[in-house]
């Protein structure tokens, strides 16, 4: 407005002053809205006029509530996918942390939570933290899409005061103005994309929390989690409940309700501003209270997580996991797949029928199932043999696994200069914070 001519010097410094002392009188709570303030921007804009007089009054030339609105919400957005991004790294170290420490550990690999093949535990973490990588990606990709300011388009036309929007962009930390003023206004799919984004870490979240659930059980009892992150029975003592992963598995559903919710708000809502968008707040404060409260537990769980090595080992072979090892043997002597896949189908038969797993295969035995099986087929069965020949880019062999956590942790580093700062709890303070500003606003 001070470029625009609206203000000089001395009413823009007063104006300033003044706003600067508002903020800090509402922040420690000295201000405080009452009946006949319409809403935030009333409320503010008469104290503004109680302390500049019509002055006061000036402030509103050139804007419109609509795309105030608007840019509270993306400046506010933005400052939170980076505060929310800094507690997904701090899960992604705890995870890249744990899988170093298990990249020679065996374990049995899942399809349809049946047994499949044996895969290093490592490997088996990272995948988690792969997934989890490409959120913290979605959040950095959002905020280039959005790193545009709507301030200057007023109600829906733009303003005929301050034509340059592009400059106040700059001044507001954005990369340029938006490209249509009635979008900039009626827009929010920033909105719905964050919401995206956000469930989508829920659920990557709820899939581990899953799996803690059911490893932590008796009866699989390959995890032991720490006290700090579960709880006993109210009636039967021996219980120790994996509550931290329950509430994270359950508030995944909470989330996905509120992107779902929002979509069916935004449908076939007319252009431009409409007072439905007032609802985005409802959706995107309960997301961001739920993330906050999630991801440092969540972390620390990770962080804490016990693993019985032996248990594992123990596991991994049962269930004629290493079947495939007999077929991938079969096809290295020329025994094309389709019959090396009948005759790991005969081995398995073979087994079931007296009652004992691949281990309790002898050199006499081969011959009577198929001739092309031969004794040095046997060697092929050791888990370390198996692991080892899953040596591709990417696979699980112990090598591969170490070079992909390496691999990983630049690709964490390029997620870290978007968050920017420490991550753990000075971080969610900060985010507490801003969530508050922005409900009083």
């Amino acid at each position: 407005m001070k470029r625009a001519g609206v203000l000089d010097e001395s009413e823009f410094s007063a104006i300033r002053a003044a706003l600067e002392g508002i903020e800090a009188d509402v922040g420690a709570g000295r201000e405080e809205p009452i009946a006949a303030d319409e809403d935030l921007h009333t409320f503010l804009e008469r104290l503004l006029m109680a302390r500049l007089g019509t002055l006061g009054g000036k402030l509103r030339a050139g804007r419109s509530r609509n795309d105030q609105t608007a840019n509270n919400t993306r400046l506010y957005l933005r400052r939170m996918a980076r505060e929310l991004s800094r507690g997904v790294i701090a899960i992604e170290e705890a995870l890249t942390e744990q899988a170093s420490r298990h990249t020679e550990t065996v374990m049995p690999g899942f399809t349809h939570l049946q047994p499949a093949q044996p895969v290093v535990l490592g490997h088996h973490l990272m995948a988690h933290a792969q997934s989890l990588l490409r959120d913290l990606q979605r959040f950095a990709d959002w905020d280039r899409r959005f790193d545009r300011s709507p301030l200057g388009a007023a109600a829906l036309a733009g303003s005929g005061i301050a034509r340059r929007p592009d400059l106040s962009a700059i001044d507001l930390g954005y990369s340029a103005a938006c490209e249509n003023s009635i979008d900039a206004v009626a827009a929010r799919d920033h909105v719905a994309e964050f919401l995206f984004i956000c469930s989508l870490v829920a659920v990557d979240l709820s899939r581990l929390a899953e799996e803690i659930c059911l490893w932590s059980s008796k009866q699989f009892s390959w995890v032991r989690l720490h006290d700090s992150y579960s709880t006993g029975s109210s009636i039967m003592p021996q219980k120790k409940n994996p509550d931290a992963a329950e509430l994270t598995r359950g508030m995944s559903g909470t989330l996905i309700g509120n992107i779902a919710g929002f979509l069916a708000t935004m449908k076939a809502m007319p252009l431009a501003y409409n007072r439905d968008l007032a609802e985005d707040k409802r959706s995107l404060f309960e997301t961001i209270d739920v993330l906050e409260l999630v991801l440092p537990a969540f972390a620390g769980m990770v962080g804490t997580l016990e693993f019985d090595v032996d248990k594992l080992r123990e596991e991994a072979p049962k269930g004629f996991t290493l079947a495939t090892e007999v077929a991938d043997w079969l096809v290295g002597r020329n025994v094309p797949f389709a019959e090396a896949h009948e005759i790991t189908g005969a081995v398995v038969r073979y087994c079931e029928e007296r009652g004992h797993d691949l281990a309790g295969l002898t050199a006499e035995d081969l011959p009577g199932i198929d001739p092309r099986l031969q004794p040095e087929m046997l060697a092929a069965l050791a888990l370390e043999k198996a692991l080892a020949s899953r040596n591709g880019y990417g696979a699980t062999a112990p090598e591969r696994v170490r070079e992909q956590i390496a691999r990983f942790e630049t690709a964490l580093a390029e997620c870290r200069a978007f968050a920017g700062g420490p991550t753990g709890g000075a971080a969610f303070a900060g985010a507490k914070n801003g969530a508050a500003e922005a409900r009083r606003r």
